[in-house]
Formats: C-alpha cells, sequence, structure tokens
C-alpha cells in the first residue's frame, strides 16, 4: 500500500496547480508539505490537504534518506527526479 511519506510523488487533483507533479517532504496531520523544485523550491514549501492530492507509486529512496537524517536536499535533484517521473508517466 502506498502513504504519505518523504520524497513520495504526489500529483495535485485540485486547485490553481492541478495535474502537477510534487515531492512530499514532509508530513503534518492533514497536510502535506511539497516541493516541486521550481515555483515551490524547497525554501518555499506548498502546504496541500492530503485529500487534494493523488499518490503516484513512486519514489526516490536518496531523497527520502536525506530528508529523514536531515542531510541537505538540493532543488535540482527534485527538478530531476519529478522530470524523469512525468516522462515515465506519459508514456
Amino acid at each position: 500500500m502506498v502513504e504519505f511519506r518523504e520524497a513520495g510523488l504526489v500529483r495535485s487533483l485540485a486547485g490553481h496547480d492541478k495535474d502537477e507533479l510534487y515531492i512530499i517532504i514532509s508530513v503534518r496531520g492533514e497536510y502535506a508539505f511539497l516541493s516541486d523544485g521550481r515555483k515551490h523550491p524547497l525554501e518555499k514549501q506548498k502546504r496541500k490537504n492530503k485529500k487534494h492530492l493523488q499518490l503516484i507509486d513512486e519514489h526516490d529512496e536518496t531523497i527520502r534518506k536525506k530528508l529523514t537524517q536531515g542531510e541537505a536536499v538540493g532543488n535540482e535533484e527534485i527538478i530531476h527526479f519529478i522530470r524523469i517521473q512525468n516522462r515515465k508517466l506519459q508514456r
């Protein structure tokens, strides 16, 4: 079963950002804090209600380890991961 965890890939289902892909940075209660590395970099994470997100069964283990261990994650890493996953989903 897929769950809301750090470095998981999600698609926005509602709002101005509908259909945009994000990576989960953290989860607090009913909210997920997201980043796409561009419009919402790590410094300006987007808070979104989990019920407005679709979980995609993809994650980046390297980014997850960094997030859970408190290491620095670069916006470039997030952009690269989302770009690769978006290509896979387009097929």
